[in-house]
């Protein structure tokens, strides 16, 4: 029980560090300024569908004609400045904003879609929960309301795909891809490979065992001083084996234990024992310290190049005494299969009585092109509009990576992922396959133990759900 309450607890700090993100419910009756808001939408689709049957091309409405104000809850520092900037382009409309705590953000959303009051108009959805809303049809239907499949045409397919019901309809669109990628130190991959060339290293890990080679190797030429990774818990989830598995957790209500998730029992206790990793939790404070110290790579998401990396390599005004700070030192490739680690979705709450309003704000965030340039040079996120990620792919580079071009990397990378297998049960069944892992790896379980804890525990959490 201790362990699943510490990767839950990682788990809820990894959503944090992917930011750098009115209690009001919808009223009731609609107000005068309500009416006039759904008049004038209702005015300006009307007047785009006779532009269409007539051929003209439909222009966009002035977003100073837009007026009135609605409600968002959210968790991370990103959607701030989106708000901000909104507000600034429709001069006339107000966003009543809830920053909530990432721990109590998923706990509040749950109660009040549940009593179905007090529910914001808009609301975000991470990655580990975001299909019980989208399941669930907490969020609006906005491929019949508002024809977004056809808008949203230039937006990567798997974030896409995340969004969308059972039946294909999008509910929530993000205006972030987070492709994964492998993070790796450019001096120590000259010293026990011979090269430092992103290509080149990708090569030697085209498999799980070709990586584990590599840290025997590094272990042997550094006489154990040097380590492949920080801990084995970094290959989980988030990295190659889940995102490389032939089936979701559920299917036919029934949990779906495929090879790759065996594999990795097998994979992390070898880590373990064969000394390849320095013993140290996600995201800890020993674990941030290993990038300016002897770990030769880091398995991440874009988000975690401008959230983890360069802030944990970057020399401070008053660097601290004893560290050799490793900016410039890195490089940026893929291991043996795609993934992608976390992402935040936007959806408009089914009974909003703001909707319209609401879908400008998810259009400006997604699909702004002049917004989402100008946030992506100068936050480094790599954004999900293609339109935008091709016109600024061929200028982009980042000093701590030695001058490589992250966007471009990514770029591949998320044509290659593949989201069919996400479901509402990730995050809790994710969870407790970690601390399965765990048993097994510390030695306090066999595998065979530790697997049939592992579907105990998940027959206990969902009754619904047959283990056998």
């Amino acid at each position: 029980m201790k362990k699943v309450l510490l990767w839950s607890v990682v788990l809820m700090l990894s959503i944090s560090m992917m930011a750098a993100f009115s209690l009001y419910g919808c009223k009731a009756e609609e107000a005068p300024a309500e009416a006039e808001e759904g008049k004038q939408v209702e005015e300006s689709a009307e007047a785009e569908e006779e532009a269409e049957e007539a051929g003209e091309e439909v222009t966009e409405a002035d977003p100073a004609s837009f007026e009135g104000e609605f409600d968002i809850w959210y968790f991370n520092d990103e959607v701030s400045v989106f708000v901000e900037n909104f507000m600034e382009a429709y001069p006339n409309v107000k966003v009543n904003t809830t920053l909530l705590n990432d721990e109590d953000y998923p706990i509040k959303m749950e109660t009040v879609l549940g009593a179905g009051t007090g529910v914001p108009d808009v609301f975000v959805g991470e990655i580990q929960y975001v299909k019980k809303w989208v399941d669930s049809e907490a969020w609006l239907d906005l491929s019949s309301a508002y024809n977004a499949d056809e808008l949203a045409e230039p937006i990567i397919e798997y974030v896409k795909d995340v969004g969308r019901d059972a039946d294909g309809n999008l509910r929530a669109l993000s205006w972030q891809a987070t492709p994964g990628g492998v993070f790796y130190r450019r001096s120590m991959a000259e010293k026990y490979f011979g090269t430092q060339d992103p290509d080149e290293v990708s090569a030697l890990m085209t498999t799980i065992d070709d990586y584990i080679d590599m840290g025997i190797t590094i272990r042997d030429m550094s006489n154990g001083e040097d380590f492949l990774l920080a801990g084995w818990s970094d290959m989980n989830y988030f990295s190659v084996f889940l995102s490389s598995s032939e089936s979701p957790w559920v299917k036919d209500g029934k949990l779906v234990i495929s090879q790759p998730i065996l594999d990795f029992f097998d994979h992390a206790k070898t880590i373990r024992d064969e000394g390849l990793d320095y013993k140290v939790e996600l995201a800890t404070p020993e674990w941030f310290a290993g990038f300016n110290s002897n770990i030769f790579s880091y398995l991440l998401p874009t988000w975690g190049l401008v959230h983890v990396v360069e802030p944990s390599i970057t020399p401070p005004e008053e660097p601290e005494e004893g560290v050799e700070y490793t900016f410039g030192d890195w490089g940026l490739t893929s291991g043996p299969s795609p993934y992608f680690w976390g992402g935040t979705w936007l959806g408009i709450y089914k009974d909003s009585e703001k909707a319209d309003l609401c879908w400008e704000f998810i259009k400006f965030v997604t699909l702004n092109e002049e917004f989402l340039t100008e946030y992506a040079i100068e936050s480094g996120d790599y954004v999900s509009n293609l339109n935008v990620v091709d016109a600024i792919v061929g200028d982009m580079s980042r000093e701590s990576l030695g001058g490589q071009n992250h966007y471009a990397f990514f770029k591949e990378q998320a044509q290659n992922i593949d989201a069919s297998n996400i479901t509402k049960y990730d995050d809790e069944i994710n969870v407790m396959l970690l601390s399965a892992v765990g048993e097994y790896v510390e030695g306090l379980a066999t595998k065979e133990q530790a697997i049939e804890n592992f579907k105990e525990n998940v027959a206990s959490a969902f009754p619904e759900v047959s283990v056998d």
